[in-house]
């Protein structure tokens, strides 16, 4: 076959539609949840919510991605309770209350929170609150993990 029969046949061999073939990302599972937002980096970037316990573990390539709560600490709120808030301050987690009300309460926290038919296991917070300006505070070290804290009457 001449070079230039060759050539020609090559060049409209690239305008025939051939079957492309490329791998499709998909979730086929989800959940119905709320919170959250966007996060980026580099070329990436993921929308996700909170509480998305099923997530678990998945890799492919050279990514991973690791699912399930986002929060380091979390709060349950016991009804009669003051209402607690938690916010990071350097390496420290600083759980605040107000004062108000809160004689003969004292914060608990535990790692894991049991199914809903078993009893979660709760102790005694080994830190000392303190007060100013009508909060009572606790400071914590930030560890790996999820922890849970509560305010329980003794």
């Amino acid at each position: 076959m001449p070079p230039w029969l060759c050539a020609i046949l090559c060049t409209l061999w690239l305008f025939v539609p051939g079957t492309l073939s490329a791998q499709d990302f998909m979730v086929d599972w989800f959940a119905v949840a709320g919170g959250g937002g966007p996060s980026s980096g580099g070329d990436f970037e993921l929308s996700a919510t909170i509480g998305q316990p099923e997530a678990g573990e998945m890799d492919g390539g050279g990514f991973a991605l690791l699912g399930g709560f986002w929060s380091i600490a979390g709060l349950i709120e016991t009804p009669g309770a003051p209402s607690l808030s938690v916010s990071l301050a350097g390496g420290s987690i600083v759980i605040s209350w107000p004062e108000n009300g809160s004689a003969g309460f004292v914060l608990e926290e535990t790692a894991a929170l049991a199914n809903p038919s078993g009893n979660t296991t709760w102790t005694r917070s080994d830190v000392t609150p303190t007060a100013s300006n009508g909060v009572k505070s606790a400071r914590l070290p930030l560890g790996s993990g999820k922890h849970f804290y509560r305010l329980h009457k003794t």
